[in-house]
């Protein structure tokens, strides 16, 4: 590993407070502070919220969310046992606030108006494509609330251009859920019924993603030839990245 190649104060301050090794032991895909920062503005959170990380992983952003904002964190996983995201919370000290959950978010029974915030970082791919998705997982965000995630996105859409095949071989049928920052967008209000829906891929979105495996330096190279093949089609614009998308809850709405 490089932990050298993705130092970036001046991009990202907040996730450079953070031990780079640290977060490289706990990825499971592109660099998740990056993507949480990148969404931090939006979210304007204030401390003693509460909070649902969906998709936590290994809980780094579950470690950031609740040192950073005060808030309260519960952090559910498909994959992750409590016992390992439990060990990560607890070596950061913030057991206190972080409630380590596992299960599938599509049947998971969430409490009424419970969070002030929903937050998923690259995991939005695997279940917010359904139309009937939204509307069922909004039930639990109050009045008001805020939705913010990242997921992987083809500037062009799968459905419209055909993605390099690279990228098919590699992912399988699983790539015609990386939409177009503009589907995300209107699938996000159409379904959801949200306001101020702002969806946008950071124009240095798909250099980050390639310093992020550079740093990982994985054998495996088959990601990062995927990633070069991506930049060789992009223009001023990535053609590939990560697409951030923030979204908030009509007061009044149920």
């Amino acid at each position: 590993m490089h932990p050298d190649l993705i130092a970036a104060p001046g991009r990202y301050p907040m996730s450079s407070r953070y031990d780079p090794t640290w977060v490289m032991s706990l990825e499971m895909g592109p660099h998740p502070l990056w993507q949480l920062e990148e969404l931090w503005p939006g979210l304007a959170l204030s401390p003693g919220q509460h909070v649902l990380d969906l998709g936590a992983g290994r809980g780094a952003t579950s470690v950031v969310l609740a040192r950073e904002a005060s808030v309260t964190v519960d952090a559910l996983d498909a994959w992750i046992s409590p016992e390992e995201l439990g060990q990560v919370v607890r070596a950061a000290g913030v057991e206190g606030s972080v409630r380590a959950l596992q299960g599938d978010v599509r049947t998971w029974d969430f409490e009424a108006e419970s969070y002030d915030a929903i937050v998923s970082i690259d995991a939005w791919e695997y279940f917010g494509t359904d139309v009937r998705f939204l509307p069922r997982l909004l039930r639990a965000l109050k009045p008001g609330g805020v939705l913010a995630f990242s997921t992987p996105s083809l500037a062009d859409d799968p459905y419209a251009v055909a993605p390099l095949p690279l990228l098919r071989d590699l992912v399988g049928a699983d790539v015609m859920a990386w939409h177009s920052p503009q589907w995300w967008a209107t699938h996000t209000q159409v379904t959801g019924g949200l306001e101020d829906v702002r969806a946008w891929i950071p124009r240095d979105s798909l250099d980050l993603w390639c310093a992020w495996e550079d740093a990982l330096d994985t054998d495996d190279r088959r990601l990062r030839e995927v990633l070069e093949a991506y930049r060789r089609h992009s223009t001023e614009s990535p053609a590939l990245g990560m697409v951030h998308v923030v979204a908030r809850k009509p007061i009044g709405s149920c």
